[in-house]
């Protein structure tokens, strides 16, 4: 039971303390891709420590070989003599039990209905787009690209396979050739990172667990941080000027909630991380930073756990000692 409890309480601090580490990050322009592998990972780390910690108070007597164990797993009649020990060990686990499956049924149901109502929600959009603008099909089976007759600048991209990506008419003579390719590469990047899974993934965690701050956090956070590394694959691709006018051109557009657009999430952010990356990291040092500090958020639930435990043990020796 103490294991048990070290996890859940583990779980929580670094549910706690998370978001404002990630925060400080973004605050000190961070690689985004890093960010974002770090919000994954801690949820990850988060939610399997939580559900061992479950588990582990629901079934004890798979984890814990000792006499209440051993109790329980003895026959009713002779559990009556020792009934409170046996009421209490086994109401816990039951309440553990109904708590688990009740968290993952309200999951799996707030993802099912998520999934089906995005999916119906992109497809009639899309529907309703090809009646009134040109679509041109990529060559090599990539994301298409919508373009509407609009006076008005506006960019956006929607899921799908391989994806599609929403142009205006507007947006082409407001921006230069290579302004128009900037933004072709930041709905590309998105596109091609599964940025919208990722975002419609921290949505349903936040709509199904929204007592969980790390979760609630995590759906706002993580929008801004695809739209940056968006924003870095477009600068490697066309420069930073080129993605600093698009984002001013944009800003404001207007466009559906459930896509992913150029210019309406976080936009001052962005601009201030643009001035502030020289230029965007190499695919090395990226790559080694994401091993790294995934590694590091993800066990820290467990971290968090183990010094838990040597600190009760500590404590419980020192008084031991005294007594």
């Amino acid at each position: 039971m103490t294991v048990a409890l070290a996890l859940l309480l583990g779980a929580l601090i670094v549910a706690l303390t998370a978001p404002r580490v990630l925060r400080a990050m973004v605050d000190h322009a961070a690689d985004p891709v890093i960010v974002i592998v770090g919000w994954v990972l801690v949820i990850a780390g988060v939610l399997g420590t939580a559900g061992a910690g479950l588990v582990m108070v629901a079934r004890p007597t798979l984890f814990v070989d000792n006499r209440l164990a051993g109790l329980v797993s003895r026959s009713w009649w002779s559990a009556v003599r020792n009934a409170p020990d046996f009421v209490i060990y086994h109401l816990v686990g039951w309440v553990a039990t109904a708590l688990g499956g009740a968290l993952l049924v309200r999951l799996l149901w707030v993802g099912l209905r998520q999934a089906r109502s995005h999916r119906s929600r992109v497809r009639s959009q899309l529907e309703i787009l090809r009646m009134v603008g040109d679509l041109v099909e990529c060559p090599r089976g990539g994301p298409s690209t919508l373009w509407l007759q609009s006076d008005r600048a506006a960019a956006f991209s929607l899921s799908g396979r391989p994806g599609t990506v929403v142009l205006t008419e507007g947006l082409r003579r407001r921006l230069s050739p290579l302004g128009l390719d900037a933004v072709l590469a930041h709905e590309h990047a998105h596109l091609r990172g599964r940025h919208h899974l990722l975002v419609a993934a921290a949505d349903v965690l936040a709509r199904a667990l929204p007592f969980v701050r790390l979760f609630r956090t995590a759906r706002i956070e993580l929008r801004e941080q695809v739209e940056l590394a968006a924003d870095i694959s477009a600068v490697r691709a066309c420069g930073a000027d080129a993605v600093g006018s698009a984002l001013v051109t944009l800003t404001g557009a207007c466009t559906p909630e459930h896509a992913l657009a150029m210019a309406r999430d976080a936009v001052d952010l962005r601009l201030r991380h643009l001035a502030m990356v020289a230029q965007p990291p190499s695919r090395w040092r990226r790559l080694t930073g994401c091993g790294v500090f995934g590694g590091i958020v993800a066990g820290a639930p467990l971290l968090a756990a183990c010094g838990l435990l040597i600190a009760t043990s500590l404590l419980a020796t020192a008084a031991t000692a005294l007594s």
